[in-house]
């Protein structure tokens, strides 16, 4: 049960921490307010979701619960890059967070 909480909570952290570093390489400036800002490359929300989601499937199997987290997190991954006044990622950012929570999760799953 605490791979569940925890493995959504890394992929964001991980998900951020790769957003700053980005964001250092490509501006040559250090810049700690991109740990919590919106968008970017990878995806927070598609990397959060997508780890969550997984691990819900390696915890409880196809269960009524690991469908309602799918669905959740498909929702969540379309919607930050349709926004029409807000678009936070764009497909290739979403893709690349939800491959990494993807990852992230069967890492944490494997141990």
């Amino acid at each position: 049960m605490l791979k569940l909480l925890l493995t959504p909570i890394l992929a964001w952290l991980i998900s951020h921490t790769i957003k700053v570093i980005i964001f250092a390489v490509k501006e040559k400036k250090f810049d700690i307010k991109q740990f919590v800002r919106a968008g970017g490359m990878p995806s927070g929300h598609s990397a959060t979701v997508s780890a969550l989601s997984l691990a819900v499937y390696f915890e409880e199997g196809l269960t009524s619960i690991f469908v309602i987290t799918l669905i959740f997190s498909i929702i969540v991954i379309r919607d930050t890059m349709i926004r029409p006044k807000e678009k936070r990622h764009t497909p290739l950012q979403a893709f690349t967070g939800l491959l990494l929570g993807l990852l992230i999760s069967w890492i944490i799953y494997s141990i």
